[in-house]
């Protein structure tokens, strides 16, 4: 949906914003595929999170796991009782301990 109160620039600068979003969160994937960085990690440094893990798909995050792909994921998410369509920033409470739980994430 296109706002028609928003200049060109305006526009473009949200563009750009998101295109950097996108591009930052593929490396996070990456580097998770990898095994560079643990989820541990990822979840207990809040500026990422906040700025990147927050609005990612859980089945985005759970896919990008070292031997893991999109049907362990699915299964996962499944035994979790978590929709695949569900954002990290948008778990209940009890989905987010049973996440943290299962990937043994410590909150800092």
């Amino acid at each position: 949906m296109i706002s028609e109160s928003l200049s060109e620039e305006a526009r473009k600068k949200g563009l750009e914003k998101a295109k950097l979003v996108r591009r930052n969160r593929a490396e996070i994937k990456e580097k998770l595929k990898n095994g560079r960085i643990s989820i541990n990690e990822l979840f207990n440094d809040q500026e990422i999170f906040e700025e990147y893990i927050a609005g990612m798909k859980v089945l985005n995050i759970i896919s990008s796991l070292p031997g893991n792909g999109r049907v362990n994921a699915i299964k996962t998410l499944e035994k979790l009782r978590i929709s695949p369509h569900k954002k990290i920033g948008g778990l209940g409470k009890n989905q987010k301990a049973s996440f943290y739980k299962h990937f043994n994430i410590t909150e800092s």
